[in-house]
């Protein structure tokens, strides 16, 4: 008799597909009731294992015992027993593998990840695009954070921040390695189909330990409820998580917006998001806010838009002016259509710092980061301030909470590199341009971070054999530093017309770093008086940053002008000095104290 033949007789077919039936039905019974006893997840995943574990035995149970009439026997050992022992034996290798090789422990690389998610913890992955039209990504992503946002108000639930979800978009993927990898035990995913004034949203809910999907539904609706539609996905997902995490989503129903001006608010949210074209996107949000005038949302986002601008775009002092101007009524119409949203705060604070108001600026960030604690563009912005008026631990403590919320936000690693600097700490230097080149490469910080930091702190070999590697590596990139480097080392020959065009034209705050490395008083003053507001802003920071020469330079009486005309003293008074300067008396102060003075 064949071996075939021997398992139909010995009804191991039968038995194996019993137990499979069985078995699954099993656990899906426990994958359900076991988190409604707030049982870990390892619970489940050795419930698993024995289930995998059983099969084989089963099989073979079912082939050495033989039920006949007289009961059970062993049966007789046939030349087939070898073969199904050995298969049974793979099973259980297979079964032991796919536990051990799922345990954080055997994991390769993450590090970031928590070893045991939160419960109450979802990541809403970005919706698909399936309208067949490439350039409406940003509807589909402007409603991926929409009702990313939503969530974010549910008391108890932690919900993972835009930039780290949007790392997976288009990617792909096993959804229960998604999860893990975002530290999550629910996603939600959906797609997206607008068709004129229509709109079908698809969402889904996935259990992350198994894959199951816990709910799904399809929505059709017109674009001017589409803010109703949110709401009404967010309480859908939070019923369905009610049973099993035991919050729910009291979501306030919001009025309806105008389809146009939505559209335009989220091709503006889809510029500002990506730093691109931010003329484009104050013109989108000045048109969603034309046609939709208490849409609080499009104010407050189009102030700060007009404060991020001062790093990508040279202005004239008269357009400064207009765009300070503009952030500023942005968002007071903001606080007064919407006065307890999180970005109305965050925009506040910046207008405030533009101001060179920075106790001011720092509690509406404290008031926003309370109103919506995931927030992370605000905590970059509170831990910006901090390392301009010289609390650089406070930064770094700042900063890191924000990219422990967000691990895949760049500027948050910035903020991190910039307060790790100010401190000498070499290690966390080290590891914020590390996580700055794998998350963009095109990161001004992640290029030349480790430059700047060795020149910061007077270190010319380190700083030279830095431009080597950029030179190396980077080489179209390096031909502006090339220029520079030299210059800040005060090595002969290096100025001239081309270098000063070169620091004329150099973006944001890059030339600051040449200029204090010099201790080129006049040259600083000077060049940072160019910037604007928000710039001038980092006044203090360059040079306490800096050690010796920064330091050095907060000695010369030109520079303590500088430091009153830009607000820092009225702040330390507040708030206490930083480490090196130090009040005389009730009107008059002193900074560099721990350095000799400029000659």
């Amino acid at each position: 008799m064949s071996l075939f033949d021997e398992l139909k007789r010995r009804k191991v077919f039968k038995v194996g597909a019993a137990y499979l039936v069985v078995a699954w039905l099993v656990v899906q019974a426990a994958s359900i009731g076991f988190p409604a006893f707030d049982a870990p997840p390892w619970v489940l995943r050795i419930f698993i294992l024995i289930a995998l574990l059983g099969f084989p035995i089963a099989v073979v149970m079912a082939w050495v015992f033989d039920l006949t009439p007289e009961g059970v026997k062993v049966a007789a050992d046939t030349s087939g027993s070898k073969r199904l022992f050995a298969a049974a034996a793979f099973l259980i290798v297979l079964a032991l593998g796919w536990y051990f090789y799922g345990q954080p422990s055997f994991r390769k690389g993450d590090v970031a990840t928590p070893a045991t998610p939160e419960r109450n913890s979802i990541a809403v992955l970005p919706f698909a695009n399936i309208s067949g039209k490439a350039d409406e990504n940003y509807f589909s992503d402007g409603m991926t954070e929409e009702l990313l946002n939503v969530l974010a108000k549910v008391p108890q639930l932690k919900v993972v921040a835009r930039t780290s979800v949007f790392q997976f978009k288009d990617k792909g993927g096993d959804i229960r390695e998604i999860g893990r990898k975002l530290g999550v035990t629910n996603i939600v995913e959906g797609s997206v189909r607008r068709d004129g004034p229509q709109v079908r949203i698809t969402a889904q809910l996935v259990r992350v330990a198994d894959g199951f999907h816990i709910w799904s539904e399809t929505y059709d609706r017109k674009l001017e409820s589409v803010f109703a539609l949110q709401d009404e996905i967010a309480q859908r997902i939070g019923a369905a998580l009610k049973l099993s995490l035991g919050v729910a989503a009291p979501v306030a129903a919001r009025a309806p917006i105008d389809p146009q001006a939505y559209d335009e608010y989220l091709k503006g949210r889809a510029l500002l998001r990506a730093r691109s074209d931010l003329p484009s996107a104050i013109a989108h949000f000045k048109s969603a806010v034309a046609k939709a005038p208490e849409f609080a949302a499009g104010w407050s986002s189009l102030s700060l838009t007009y404060e991020v601008s001062f790093w990508y775009t040279r202005m004239t002092p008269a357009v400064q002016a207009d765009f300070l101007a503009g952030a500023a009524a942005a968002a007071e119409r903001a606080a007064a259509l919407e006065p307890n949203a999180a970005a109305t705060e965050h925009a506040l604070g910046n207008v405030a710092r533009a101001q060179f108001h920075y106790a001011k600026a720092e509690g509406h960030y404290l008031r926003a980061m309370q109103l919506d604690p995931g927030y992370p563009d605000v905590r970059e912005d509170y831990a910006e301030l901090l390392y301009e008026v010289g609390r650089a631990e406070d930064s770094m403590l700042a900063a890191r909470q924000l990219v422990e919320l967000d691990p895949y936000f760049v500027v948050g690693w910035v903020r991190l590199r910039d307060a790790a600097s100010a401190l000498d700490r070499r290690e966390e230097v080290d590891e914020a341009v590390r996580r700055i080149r794998a998350i963009n490469p095109n990161n001004w910080a992640g290029k030349f971070g480790l430059l700047d930091y060795a020149l910061a702190h007077g270190r010319a070999e380190e700083a030279r054999a830095a431009l080597a590697e950029i030179e190396k590596t980077l080489p179209s990139e390096a031909a502006s530093v090339r220029q520079l480097l030299p210059w800040g080392l005060r090595e002969p020959g290096a100025d001239g017309p081309a270098l000063r065009a070169t620091l004329a034209n150099a973006p944001g705050n890059q030339a600051s770093t040449y200029f204090v490395a010099r201790q080129d008083i006049e040259g600083y003053n000077a060049d940072i008086e160019t910037r604007g507001a928000v710039l001038q802003a980092y006044y203090f920071a360059n040079l306490y940053s800096s050690k010796p020469a920064g330091h050095a330079m907060l000695r010369d009486p030109r520079v303590k002008a500088m430091l009153v005309r830009y607000g820092f003293p009225a702040y330390w008074r507040e708030k206490g000095w930083p480490a090196g300067c130090r009040p005389l008396g009730e009107t008059d102060f002193e900074c560099g104290i721990d350095t000799a003075p400029v000659h």
